[in-house]
């Protein structure tokens, strides 16, 4: 209470870091830019191969950066992925 009457902030840091997410800044889950351009080609039609192809890294590399982005985001597969960085004003 003498931190809040003080007017510090007394959220817990779980709820002050998916804050932080929305308002903007990187944080710690927030994508990488290499995260957005594969989200940008899944949510284009491209599949694991294809990506791979444009970005020149091998499919197993855009895998991993896929699997990074369903944590970052909560969900569990592409066209969530997509539905949610559209949501989030992630991809326009």
């Amino acid at each position: 209470m003498r931190a809040a009457y003080a007017g510090h902030s007394v959220l817990a840091p779980s709820v002050a870091g998916a804050l932080r997410g929305l308002v903007g800044g990187r944080t710690p889950e927030s994508l990488s830019p290499r995260e957005i351009e594969v989200l940008k080609l899944v949510a284009e039609g491209a599949t694991n191969q294809v990506a791979a192809r444009r970005l020149m890294v091998s499919e197993t590399t855009v895998k991993t950066h896929l699997m990074h982005i369903y944590t970052k985001l909560g969900v569990r597969d592409r066209a969530s992925a997509v539905a949610t960085a559209f949501q989030r004003g992630l991809l326009d």
